[in-house]
């Protein structure tokens, strides 16, 4: 009888060993195509996005088109190889947010305003450069490349951006503001706060529109 358990034992441990391997979350970082979109992007970050962002809007459309580029890579791409590509992807933009809201609060106060002119033209360097991707792609979705697109995604062969580009403004305002307060403390919370209030007052003393891109 105890030989008996001692083998029951041993093959459960191997069984559930097994499992994990077989059917656990596997690690994609080294995987050729998470290897290889990471490169586009962070090629594009140290060339475009190194000094704050963009100065022209040539630069702008310039970093756009490496992320469209990664964006056409990502669509063939299984669903749990995309979820670790968008971990990653996250982490860069957070990393980014929060370098700008620093870069604010660390300027002089004589300074802080020079600052924040440059990030909020940089960011409708941006805003625009996006928009003229986005008119772009509708139209090449309209023609017959898109709607073989659009079959695609209808057999859930696609990355379901779909799914995120139907949602409104305000889910996805919902959306980023309970990934901020999952990834930050009451500190940057209140930095992001006063940083928005600051960038709204001053793109309406600019004459600029009151959203932020």
């Amino acid at each position: 009888m105890k030989r008996w358990l001692t083998v029951i034992s041993l093959a459960t441990v191997v069984i559930v060993i097994s499992a994990y391997f077989l059917l656990g979350p596997r690690d994609y970082s080294n995987d050729p195509r998470v290897v290889e979109i990471r490169e586009i992007q962070e090629e594009a970050r140290k060339r475009y996005l190194s000094d704050g962002g963009p100065s022209t809007q040539t630069e702008a459309r310039a970093f756009v088109q490496s992320m469209e580029q990664v964006r056409t890579k990502m669509e063939g791409l299984p669903s749990d190889v995309r979820r670790e590509l968008y971990r990653g992807g996250g982490n860069v933009f957070y990393s980014s947010m929060r370098q700008r809201i620093d870069d604010y609060f660390n300027a002089s106060p004589v300074q802080r305003q020079r600052v924040l002119d440059q990030q909020i033209r940089q960011s409708d360097l941006m805003s625009k450069a996006f928009s003229e991707a986005r008119a772009a792609r509708a139209a090449q979705e309209s023609s017959g490349s898109g709607q073989q697109r659009k079959e695609q995604q209808k057999d859930g062969q696609s990355s379901g951006r779909s799914s995120w580009a139907s949602q409104s403004q305000g889910d996805r305002n919902d959306w980023f503001k309970n990934r901020i307060l999952d990834r930050t403390t009451p500190e940057q919370r209140a930095k992001y706060v006063e940083y928005r209030r600051a960038a709204s007052e001053r793109r309406e003393e600019l004459g600029l529109p009151a959203g932020w891109p």
